[in-house]
């Protein structure tokens, strides 16, 4: 057997066992299908039968919300973890908090609901976020010298979740559903214990790569655009400089024409002509480009480049915001799938940048705050989309929402060139270094 080949299988069980937890913890984002089933009124204790009180606690926007922030957060503290103690330990308490989060959501009564966006929204949302930053840190660590590949594999594992466990989520509900009202307790107990089960065996295998694998990886292609530092940035040191800022920003600016689109997409739709399932057809869909966008640009970038690749996905968000503004029919369709190829795209590059400019070593620290930007951009384009586009959109207009959201796109574009100027910097004393 070839050094190449050893190489290979020693890599596979770390990256394997962090895809399949990936795969798991991103289910928190599925509670529009979960939450289809609950009635209002009171029902029998375990299924989620909810009195006027408290209706608004299972809406999806809320729980959404809510769940967005507490992932930054789990990112965030996950990466203080991670810089500590490893992506093993890290991974693991991950996995317990998000399972915690799912199961004790389905012991939630009529009189107990309230505490939903504790349980499924914070608890789930802070476990997924702590596993998810752990889990890019590690790939990456084993694919250094393609860190794009490494966060884009990840992030498109992350992403697949829907599109693997949506089924089966609908499936449990029917199994558990009597008079078409779900049984919700065996639904997320059944769902937590796969989950656990899961993602503990998967834990086992996650390890950090020692110095011999890293001396035996290739070296950068001499045809890579990409330039990372030399240097591994502690937090504060991170925080001093401009691109750790800017890149905040930038995060904040590209998922901005989804977050203001996304809530009102199926309505668009209709509006726009298509038939209501064809509609929400869409926003199902909208899930297999946003996930290929996340797999397809990171590894993109290894070649051509973050900046370049970046930009590109600036300029198709910013196309498709504009063509979003008139257009209507399957048309419509076609330019919702951009701009959410559009979305996935940087959620992986973001990961590649981050560590090539502050380095691998504490990159779950150093990303995990600049991921905050994420919580910042649905909180600030929900708050835009409830005070300041909700009249035009009751009044059918829909072209300031797509306008607004081709503006955010130039800004992110912008925040892109300004880190280019310092890759020119970095990429210049690489060059005087290396003489």
């Amino acid at each position: 057997m070839s050094a190449q080949q050893t190489k290979k299988q020693s890599a596979l069980p770390s990256i394997i066992g962090c895809l399949v937890i990936q795969l798991c913890v991103g289910i928190i984002y599925i509670w529009s299908i979960l939450s289809s089933g609950i009635k209002n009124g009171a029902t029998a204790s375990g299924m989620f039968g909810i009195t006027n009180a408290f209706p608004s606690l299972t809406s999806p926007k809320l729980v959404a919300t809510i769940m967005v922030l507490a992932f930054v957060v789990g990112n965030f503290i996950g990466g203080f973890i991670n810089d500590k103690k490893g992506p093993k330990i890290t991974c693991i308490i991950g996995v317990v908090l998000f399972s915690l989060g799912i199961g004790s959501s389905g012991l939630l009564t009529d009189g107990t609901i309230f505490l939903l966006p504790l349980t499924y929204s914070a608890m789930g949302g802070i476990g997924s976020g702590i596993a998810y930053g752990a889990c890019i840190s590690c790939i990456q660590k084993w694919l250094p010298h393609k860190k794009g590949l490494a966060s884009g594999l990840a992030a498109f594992a992350f992403g697949l979740s829907s599109l693997v466990f949506g089924p089966v989520s609908r499936w449990l509900m029917g199994v558990f559903a009597t008079n078409n009202e779900v049984n919700y307790t065996p639904v997320f107990l059944t769902l937590a214990g796969v989950f656990f089960v899961l993602g503990i065996v998967s834990c086992i295998f996650v390890a950090l790569p020692g110095g011999e694998y890293l001396a035996s990886l290739p070296q950068a292609s001499a045809k890579s655009k990409v330039v990372a530092t030399r240097k591994n940035y502690t937090l504060k040191e991170a925080a001093k400089t401009v691109p750790f800022w800017v890149l905040f920003l930038y995060i904040v600016f590209i998922n901005g024409t989804w977050n203001l689109a996304q809530p009102f997409l199926r309505q668009f739709g209709i509006e726009r002509g298509l038939a209501e399932g064809i509609a929400v057809l869409v926003v199902s869909l909208a899930g297999i480009p946003n996930a290929l966008g996340k797999l397809l640009m990171a590894a993109v970038s290894d070649r051509l480049g973050r900046i370049p690749t970046s930009l590109f996905l600036c300029g198709l968000t910013l196309v498709g915001a504009l063509f979003l503004t008139f257009i209507g029919g399957y048309g419509f369709m076609l330019f919702v799938f951009v701009i959410a190829f559009g979305y996935g795209g940087p959620s992986s590059i973001n990961a590649a940048i981050s560590t090539d400019f502050f380095g691998p070593k504490n990159s779950g620290t150093n990303y995990g705050i600049i991921m905050l930007g994420l919580g910042i951009s649905s909180v600030l384009f929900n708050f835009i989309n409830d005070n300041l586009l909700k009249a035009y959109v009751d009044a059918k207009n829909y072209a300031p929402t797509f306008i607004m959201g081709a503006a955010t796109a130039i800004l992110a574009a912008a925040c892109m060139l300004i880190i280019n100027v310092y890759l020119k910097r970095m990429k210049k004393e690489n060059a005087e270094a290396a003489e």
